[in-house]
């Protein structure tokens, strides 16, 4: 999984900005959590301890709470904004429910011991980071025997339509390399994981006009992560009439069309495997 150009600070940033309007534009981000959750349905797992990776302003984190009701919870991400707004956003816990906590740090770093936790997910935050298997790795090595690893993130299909507009335009920059669903699973099956499971789903989302596209990057966080245009800055007057002209993929309603895949994994602890420890 290629990714060379993510620019850690830039990205907490970019959701730090986010932060207070984030969920009037994360629609999609939480239909895919609904989806992501549902992959439990089929599981037959008790966690004592929850970990979740990039929960934002906590709303796959909610999901968890609601169907591990009994189980400690730990709420982790980059951004101290987007926890600020997860902590507003969390019910009332009852005194026989289990703890719930909130930390800020790196994903490729995680301030937990080895074998921490029964069930590490995370949805749609892989894609940010500056090195994918170096978050796969933190979360196996958190990962406690018999425990099972879930999480989600966008693939090489999305935004392929901005993609291609901006290559045709000369002006792709550093564009992020999503993976496809066979990297991941090679990705994953280098740790000491087992029982792999992993699909994907295909969306394909309208808006008025280009600039209502940009403008829900923008309002998703993924401003400068994304798109990684960095010479004028893909908000810049001049690139963004370029892209009206040039974006064709339009609906049948006067619009356009933007596509967005997900991909969706999980795997358990490999028996008898060799723990892993932190560098």
């Amino acid at each position: 999984m290629s990714a060379d150009y993510i620019n850690s600070p830039q990205v907490r940033k970019s959701f730090t900005r986010a932060s207070s309007h984030y969920d009037d534009h994360a629609v999609l981000q939480r239909e895919i959590g609904d989806r992501l959750d549902a992959h439990l349905n089929f599981v037959k797992l008790q966690p004592k301890r929850i970990l979740d990776i990039g929960c934002g302003t906590g709303y796959f984190s909610r999901l968890l709470q609601q169907r591990y009701k009994k189980s400690e919870l730990y709420m982790l991400d980059v951004s101290g904004s987007m926890l600020q707004q997860a902590t507003q956003q969390q019910p009332r816990r009852f005194p026989w429910q289990a703890k719930h906590h909130y930390m800020q740090a790196d994903a490729q770093a995680l301030p937990f011991a080895t074998g921490s936790f029964d069930l590490v997910t995370s949805n749609l935050t892989m894609q940010w980071v500056t090195n994918p298997q170096k978050m796969m790795q933190e979360m196996r090595r958190v990962l406690a025997p018999k425990g099972m690893i879930l999480f989600s993130t966008f693939g090489r299909r999305t935004l392929i339509e901005l993609r291609q507009c901006l290559a045709t335009l000369k002006a792709s920059g550093n564009m992020l390399a999503f993976p496809d669903v066979t990297s991941l699973g090679n990705s994953l099956q280098s740790l000491a994981l087992e029982d792999l499971v992993s699909d994907s789903d295909l969306f394909t989302l309208e808006y008025p006009d280009v600039m209502a596209l940009v403008r829900e990057l923008k309002g998703m966080g993924a401003s400068s992560s994304a798109i990684q245009h960095r010479q004028k800055g893909l908000y810049g007057r001049r690139l963004l009439r370029q892209l009206a002209d040039e974006y064709t993929y339009g609906n049948d309603k006067g619009g356009v069309n933007a596509s967005f895949e997900a991909l969706y994994a999980q795997a358990w602890y490999k028996k008898d495997s060799i723990p892993i420890y932190a560098e």
